[in-house]
Protein backbone atom coordinates (compact mmCIF):
# COMPACT_ATOMS: atom_id res chain seq x y z
CA UNK A 1 0.00 0.00 0.00
CA UNK A 2 1.01 3.47 -0.95
CA UNK A 3 2.23 6.07 1.45
CA UNK A 4 -0.98 8.15 0.10
CA UNK A 5 -3.35 4.94 0.48
CA UNK A 6 -2.45 4.71 4.18
CA UNK A 7 -2.87 8.26 5.07
CA UNK A 8 -5.86 8.15 3.32
CA UNK A 9 -7.03 4.75 5.42
CA UNK A 10 -6.05 6.71 8.47
CA UNK A 11 -8.35 8.99 7.68
CA UNK A 12 -11.28 7.16 6.96
CA UNK A 13 -10.54 5.28 10.18
CA UNK A 14 -10.64 7.96 12.40
CA UNK A 15 -13.53 9.33 10.77
CA UNK A 16 -15.62 6.15 11.31
CA UNK A 17 -14.72 5.91 15.07
CA UNK A 18 -16.01 9.52 15.38
CA UNK A 19 -19.37 9.05 13.46
CA UNK A 20 -19.45 5.45 15.93
CA UNK A 21 -18.88 7.38 19.01
CA UNK A 22 -15.42 6.25 20.01
CA UNK A 23 -13.79 9.31 19.72
CA UNK A 24 -15.56 12.87 20.40
CA UNK A 25 -14.65 15.99 19.40
CA UNK A 26 -12.17 17.61 22.01
CA UNK A 27 -13.52 20.45 22.64
CA UNK A 28 -17.60 20.76 23.17
CA UNK A 29 -16.99 23.97 23.06
CA UNK A 30 -16.11 25.61 26.33
CA UNK A 31 -18.41 28.32 26.27
CA UNK A 32 -20.86 26.23 27.16
CA UNK A 33 -19.48 25.99 30.85
CA UNK A 34 -19.67 27.97 33.60
CA UNK A 35 -16.15 27.15 34.76
CA UNK A 36 -14.72 29.47 38.17
CA UNK A 37 -11.79 30.97 37.33
CA UNK A 38 -9.56 30.23 40.73
CA UNK A 39 -6.87 32.23 42.29
CA UNK A 40 -3.73 30.63 43.41
CA UNK A 41 -3.74 28.70 46.49
CA UNK A 42 -0.70 27.67 48.67
CA UNK A 43 -3.30 24.96 50.38
CA UNK A 44 -1.79 21.34 50.41
CA UNK A 45 -2.41 19.45 47.56
CA UNK A 46 -3.98 22.45 44.97
CA UNK A 47 -2.50 23.30 42.24
CA UNK A 48 -2.01 26.58 40.51
CA UNK A 49 -5.78 27.51 39.72
CA UNK A 50 -6.70 25.72 42.82
CA UNK A 51 -7.12 22.31 40.85
CA UNK A 52 -7.05 19.14 43.28
CA UNK A 53 -3.70 17.47 42.42
CA UNK A 54 -4.49 14.64 43.51
CA UNK A 55 -7.57 14.22 41.30
CA UNK A 56 -5.17 14.98 38.04
CA UNK A 57 -2.24 12.84 39.53
CA UNK A 58 -5.19 10.18 38.97
CA UNK A 59 -5.10 10.41 35.25
CA UNK A 60 -1.08 10.48 34.96
CA UNK A 61 0.37 6.98 32.86
CA UNK A 62 4.12 6.98 33.12
CA UNK A 63 6.23 4.76 30.91
CA UNK A 64 5.31 1.11 31.62
CA UNK A 65 8.19 -0.86 31.19
CA UNK A 66 11.93 -0.40 30.65
CA UNK A 67 12.47 1.49 27.04
CA UNK A 68 9.54 3.27 27.41
CA UNK A 69 10.09 7.45 28.52
CA UNK A 70 6.65 8.76 27.40
CA UNK A 71 4.59 10.36 29.97
CA UNK A 72 0.57 11.07 29.46
CA UNK A 73 -2.44 13.27 31.40
CA UNK A 74 -5.70 11.95 29.58
CA UNK A 75 -8.17 13.98 30.93
CA UNK A 76 -10.64 12.99 28.06
CA UNK A 77 -10.75 9.02 27.71
CA UNK A 78 -8.70 8.13 30.30
CA UNK A 79 -6.13 4.75 28.87
CA UNK A 80 -7.48 5.40 25.00
CA UNK A 81 -4.26 7.76 24.61
CA UNK A 82 -1.58 5.67 25.79
CA UNK A 83 -3.43 2.91 23.74
CA UNK A 84 -3.18 4.74 20.72
CA UNK A 85 0.39 6.06 20.82
CA UNK A 86 1.63 2.35 21.91
CA UNK A 87 0.00 0.94 18.94
CA UNK A 88 1.53 3.35 16.45
CA UNK A 89 4.98 2.75 17.73
CA UNK A 90 5.21 5.91 19.91
CA UNK A 91 6.48 4.60 23.24
CA UNK A 92 10.35 5.85 23.80
CA UNK A 93 10.04 9.49 22.58
CA UNK A 94 10.67 11.42 26.20
CA UNK A 95 7.29 13.32 25.67
CA UNK A 96 4.63 14.08 27.45
CA UNK A 97 1.10 14.01 25.79
CA UNK A 98 -1.89 15.78 27.32
CA UNK A 99 -5.34 15.04 26.19
CA UNK A 100 -7.84 17.51 27.57
CA UNK A 101 -10.28 20.47 27.17
CA UNK A 102 -8.15 23.80 27.10
CA UNK A 103 -8.62 27.37 27.57
CA UNK A 104 -7.18 30.66 28.64
CA UNK A 105 -8.54 32.83 31.24
CA UNK A 106 -6.70 31.99 34.72
CA UNK A 107 -4.57 34.14 36.81
CA UNK A 108 -5.57 37.47 38.06
CA UNK A 109 -4.63 38.92 34.08
CA UNK A 110 -6.63 36.38 32.80
CA UNK A 111 -3.79 34.98 30.63
CA UNK A 112 -3.06 32.03 31.97
CA UNK A 113 -4.07 28.81 29.83
CA UNK A 114 -5.54 25.91 31.66
CA UNK A 115 -6.23 21.86 30.99
CA UNK A 116 -9.31 20.64 32.58
CA UNK A 117 -11.01 17.39 32.26
CA UNK A 118 -14.68 16.30 30.23
CA UNK A 119 -17.90 17.02 32.56
CA UNK A 120 -18.18 13.32 32.69
CA UNK A 121 -14.92 12.53 34.26
CA UNK A 122 -15.79 14.41 37.40
CA UNK A 123 -18.17 13.56 40.39
CA UNK A 124 -21.16 14.81 40.35
CA UNK A 125 -21.76 18.10 42.65
CA UNK A 126 -17.60 19.11 41.97
CA UNK A 127 -16.55 21.75 40.28
CA UNK A 128 -14.50 21.20 37.27
CA UNK A 129 -10.68 21.45 38.15
CA UNK A 130 -8.49 23.08 36.26
CA UNK A 131 -4.21 23.01 35.45
CA UNK A 132 -1.39 24.41 34.59
CA UNK A 133 2.15 23.61 33.28
CA UNK A 134 3.26 24.12 36.56
CA UNK A 135 0.90 21.81 38.03
CA UNK A 136 1.98 19.29 35.14
CA UNK A 137 5.28 19.46 35.54
CA UNK A 138 5.35 19.44 39.52
CA UNK A 139 3.55 15.75 39.51
CA UNK A 140 6.14 14.68 36.90
CA UNK A 141 9.31 15.69 39.45
CA UNK A 142 12.25 17.91 38.26
CA UNK A 143 13.89 14.63 37.47
CA UNK A 144 11.21 13.68 35.14
CA UNK A 145 10.55 17.11 33.53
CA UNK A 146 14.18 17.20 32.58
CA UNK A 147 14.00 14.43 30.74
CA UNK A 148 10.85 15.65 28.65
CA UNK A 149 11.94 16.83 25.20
CA UNK A 150 8.87 16.66 23.22
CA UNK A 151 5.36 17.91 24.40
CA UNK A 152 2.20 17.73 22.90
CA UNK A 153 -1.07 19.14 24.01
CA UNK A 154 -4.66 18.43 22.56
CA UNK A 155 -7.10 20.91 23.86
CA UNK A 156 -8.32 24.16 22.54
CA UNK A 157 -6.81 27.33 21.13
CA UNK A 158 -9.58 29.54 20.31
CA UNK A 159 -8.47 32.71 22.39
CA UNK A 160 -5.03 32.31 21.35
CA UNK A 161 -3.25 32.73 24.61
CA UNK A 162 -1.67 29.22 25.05
CA UNK A 163 2.09 30.09 25.25
CA UNK A 164 4.54 27.53 24.54
CA UNK A 165 7.32 29.48 26.52
CA UNK A 166 5.25 29.08 29.53
CA UNK A 167 5.82 24.91 29.06
CA UNK A 168 9.54 25.82 28.59
CA UNK A 169 9.81 27.29 31.74
CA UNK A 170 8.60 23.99 33.21
CA UNK A 171 9.91 21.30 31.15
CA UNK A 172 13.25 23.32 30.47
CA UNK A 173 14.72 20.55 27.71
CA UNK A 174 11.67 20.51 25.85
CA UNK A 175 12.69 21.06 22.06
CA UNK A 176 9.35 20.81 20.52
CA UNK A 177 6.11 21.93 21.94
CA UNK A 178 3.14 21.35 19.89
CA UNK A 179 -0.59 22.99 20.39
CA UNK A 180 -3.59 23.70 18.21
CA UNK A 181 -3.07 26.51 16.04
CA UNK A 182 -4.21 29.57 17.41
CA UNK A 183 -7.62 31.24 16.87
CA UNK A 184 -8.87 27.21 16.45
CA UNK A 185 -11.22 24.94 18.30
CA UNK A 186 -9.12 21.34 18.41
CA UNK A 187 -10.82 17.84 17.17
CA UNK A 188 -9.47 14.30 17.48
CA UNK A 189 -8.99 13.54 13.68
CA UNK A 190 -6.29 16.52 13.51
CA UNK A 191 -4.53 15.68 16.54
CA UNK A 192 -4.05 11.82 15.76
CA UNK A 193 -3.26 13.07 12.08
CA UNK A 194 -0.25 15.64 14.02
CA UNK A 195 1.44 12.44 16.42
CA UNK A 196 0.76 9.49 13.71
CA UNK A 197 1.59 10.76 10.48
CA UNK A 198 4.43 13.20 8.85
CA UNK A 199 3.89 16.50 8.81
CA UNK A 200 3.74 15.89 4.24
CA UNK A 201 1.05 13.29 4.29
CA UNK A 202 -1.48 15.53 6.99
CA UNK A 203 -4.85 16.32 5.15
CA UNK A 204 -7.26 18.90 5.70
CA UNK A 205 -10.46 17.95 7.56
CA UNK A 206 -14.05 20.03 7.36
CA UNK A 207 -16.05 20.14 10.19
CA UNK A 208 -19.39 21.85 11.34
CA UNK A 209 -21.06 22.03 15.09
CA UNK A 210 -24.90 21.66 15.53
CA UNK A 211 -25.92 21.33 18.94
CA UNK A 212 -28.96 18.37 19.56
CA UNK A 213 -32.12 18.73 21.04
CA UNK A 214 -30.70 17.34 24.17
CA UNK A 215 -28.58 20.52 24.57
CA UNK A 216 -25.09 18.64 22.81
CA UNK A 217 -22.50 19.94 20.94
CA UNK A 218 -21.77 17.76 18.19
CA UNK A 219 -19.96 17.93 15.02
CA UNK A 220 -20.13 16.69 11.37
CA UNK A 221 -16.67 16.19 10.07
CA UNK A 222 -15.49 14.77 6.56
CA UNK A 223 -12.49 14.69 4.17
CA UNK A 224 -14.25 17.49 1.62
CA UNK A 225 -16.04 20.54 2.55
CA UNK A 226 -19.61 20.42 2.82
CA UNK A 227 -22.23 23.24 3.41
CA UNK A 228 -21.74 25.33 6.45
CA UNK A 229 -18.35 22.89 7.30
CA UNK A 230 -15.05 25.49 8.16
CA UNK A 231 -11.68 23.78 7.95
CA UNK A 232 -10.21 22.51 10.86
CA UNK A 233 -7.60 23.68 12.60
CA UNK A 234 -3.91 22.38 12.40
CA UNK A 235 -1.41 21.45 14.99
CA UNK A 236 1.91 23.57 14.81
CA UNK A 237 4.89 22.48 16.48
CA UNK A 238 7.06 25.53 18.27
CA UNK A 239 10.91 24.60 18.20
CA UNK A 240 13.71 25.71 20.34
CA UNK A 241 17.51 25.33 20.74
CA UNK A 242 18.84 23.84 24.17
CA UNK A 243 18.67 26.76 26.42
CA UNK A 244 16.86 29.31 24.45
CA UNK A 245 14.16 31.45 25.06
CA UNK A 246 12.31 32.07 22.25
CA UNK A 247 11.63 29.14 19.82
CA UNK A 248 13.46 29.57 16.49
CA UNK A 249 10.87 27.88 14.17
CA UNK A 250 6.76 27.62 13.77
CA UNK A 251 5.90 24.84 11.92
CA UNK A 252 3.11 22.48 11.05
CA UNK A 253 3.41 19.62 13.57
CA UNK A 254 4.07 16.13 12.68
CA UNK A 255 4.85 12.54 13.76
CA UNK A 256 8.72 13.07 12.66
CA UNK A 257 9.14 15.39 15.35
CA UNK A 258 8.41 13.00 18.10
CA UNK A 259 11.22 10.60 16.55
CA UNK A 260 13.61 13.41 15.90
CA UNK A 261 13.93 17.09 15.45
CA UNK A 262 17.93 16.80 15.36
CA UNK A 263 18.31 18.05 11.56
CA UNK A 264 16.18 20.93 12.40
CA UNK A 265 17.93 21.96 15.39
CA UNK A 266 21.24 21.62 14.23
CA UNK A 267 20.47 23.44 10.95
CA UNK A 268 19.28 26.12 13.19
CA UNK A 269 22.16 26.27 15.43
CA UNK A 270 24.07 26.81 12.35
CA UNK A 271 21.94 29.56 11.12
CA UNK A 272 22.55 30.91 14.67
CA UNK A 273 25.97 31.39 14.70
CA UNK A 274 26.27 32.59 10.76
CA UNK A 275 24.67 35.58 11.97
CA UNK A 276 26.31 36.14 15.03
Amino acid sequence: MSESNRTLSLLKSVLVMVVGGLLVKVALDARRQSLPVAARSVAEGKGEYGGDLKFLKSFHVPPAVEGESNHYFDLWTPGALPALARTHGLTNNNALFVDSHGRAGFLWHGNGYGFFPRRNLVPEGEEVPSYSAKDLAGLLGPEDAARIHNIVLAGCNEEGRLRSREFRRHFINATNITYMMPGKLAFKPMFYQAITIPSSEIRPLYGKLRTTASNRVESSINVTAFEGSEKLGAYVADLYLPGARKPFSTQRAGRELLESITPALTAAAKTQRQTQ
